[in-house]
């Protein structure tokens, strides 16, 4: 073995070595679900809630449910309607469609057992790589990384000097020694307090062969700025216009979201909207002070007799000269007497500025 190979060797024993120490003594090992026995089920639940959803609003919403739904047979036998108030609050409803079919289908192709096989687990509804991997080695202590942003960061900063690195994953997952169950929950902590974003390198206890910190992050900095000149100076200009065209039009320094009036689009998943007219699609049009997500939630329970989801604005415009909140919502439950057409019928006349 060449002596740049066994420095190498040894750059990726002190990298994993570090990392279990750090987890010995700042693991979040309380965690419900890092307990030493974790069942598939418990795992894969676990994986659905935390994604894009911080840890603290999860450990509610997983205890919880866990109470109510002990088991994927318990699960599968749930309508939508008795599970979603375990569900909801958490966003990005569709996760839950996929919880409850995936659930079906574990009990009725496979008997109730999660598959062990990756190609399989990733086969069913809402399953991608990354949380077929924590399942396998989480629940069944495979020895698979479960890749996901966490690692990509800290492996990309520490062996190549930035995050955003491209790399050969298979050959770094070879060269590694550490039980991956400990090793995916080690590096998720750490990156989580320690590689942060905005990295705390002078706690860190890599910092003395992170190839980040020996260039103090230039390599990172250089391809942020790559990727702002690639995305083109012009659309920045462009962007730059527009605001000032939005500014010069609008003179209020600040949007009158108390004053603004509703353009919300009812959908299911974006595959049919909903309206009240039969005759042509509309858009339904809430006035002040119906402009809120817990007010416009209120209005439809209360005229409707439906529970629906309501996503942040997603934009702020003028129709008529009048402040115009652009919002979406789906229907989670409950029966409705809407017309109903498809995405491309969903065009109202006199939605836009």
């Amino acid at each position: 073995m060449s002596i740049t190979n066994v420095s190498r060797v040894l750059r990726v024993r002190k990298f994993e070595q570090t990392l279990l120490d750090f987890y010995k003594l700042h693991g979040r090992r309380n965690l419900p679900w890092r307990k030493s026995s974790i069942s598939p089920y418990e795992v894969w639940v676990s994986e659905i809630m935390l994604q894009q959803t911080q840890v603290s609003r999860v450990i509610v919403y997983y205890e919880r449910f866990l109470k109510r739904f002990p088991t994927i047979f318990h699960l599968a036998r749930a309508s939508w309607e008795k599970f979603l108030p375990y569900y909801a609050g958490l966003g990005y409803y569709r996760r839950g469609r996929n919880m409850l079919a995936t659930a079906r289908i574990i009990v009725n192709d496979f008997g109730g057992e999660f598959p062990r096989e990756k190609k399989l687990l990733c086969k069913l509804p809402g399953i991608g790589e990354y949380t077929a991997a924590a399942i396998l080695s989480f629940a069944f202590g495979e020895q698979y990384l479960a890749f996901d942003t966490n690692l990509q960061k800290v492996f990309g900063r520490y062996f190549f000097g930035n995050r955003h690195a491209v790399f050969n994953r298979t050959l770094l997952d070879k060269a590694l020694r550490a039980d991956r169950h400990i090793l995916n929950a080690a590096i998720m902590d750490f990156a989580n307090s320690v590689c942060l974003n905005a990295p705390r390198c002078p706690e860190c206890p890599l910092v003395r062969q992170c190839r980040y910190a020996q260039e103090q992050g230039k390599r990172e900095r250089t391809r942020s700025r790559e990727t702002l000149e690639t995305r083109g100076v012009s659309a920045i200009s462009t962007q730059n216009s527009r605001r000032r065209h939005r500014s010069a039009v609008h003179s209020a320094t600040k949007f009158p979201m108390k004053q603004a009036q509703v353009f919300l689009w009812l959908h299911r998943e974006h595959k049919e909207y909903y309206s009240l007219n039969p005759d042509t699609f509309e858009v339904f049009v809430l006035p002040a002070p119906l402009n809120t997500r817990e007010k416009i939630k209120a209005y439809f329970r209360k005229e409707y007799n439906l529970e629906i989801s309501v996503r942040p604005p997603h934009q702020k415009i003028y129709v008529g000269g009048k402040p115009t909140l652009v919002v979406n919502a789906q229907i989670l439950f409950g029966e409705h007497e809407f017309a109903v057409y498809s995405k491309a019928e969903a065009r109202p006349v006199g939605s836009h500025a």
